[in-house]
């Protein structure tokens, strides 16, 4: 009688993680990430990184995160787009990895 419910429990198991890997998946699919350099941006909270094609995006998060690399570093930001009061869009920064300075 053991061995059958060891045996019920590992099959809900296997036929119940399949369906929480993908539960996971759907909640990362709003992760956005952004190569380019940041600086300062107008605000005091706010940042604006330029990625390569000279698009640029306003950037709010951390600022223990982001204010280190805000003076001209090229680096890859990996967050959550959303719009502004103006209707534009912002970048809320969950990660920063540094690559270089900028030429």
């Amino acid at each position: 009688m053991n061995v059958r419910f060891v045996f019920l429990i590992g099959l809900i198991v296997m036929c119940a993680l399949p369906l929480m890997v993908t539960g996971q998946d759907k909640k990362d699919s709003g992760s956005v990430t952004v190569t380019g350099c940041l600086n300062k941006g107008a605000a005091a909270d706010q940042y604006v990184i330029k990625d390569t094609a000279g698009k640029e995006t306003m950037v709010t998060g951390d600022a223990k995160l982001l204010a280190g690399h805000a003076n001209n570093h090229q680096v890859t930001i990996t967050g959550s787009m959303s719009k502004d009061k103006e209707n534009k869009e912002v970048l809320r920064a969950t990660d920063l990895k540094m690559i270089s300075i900028c030429k």
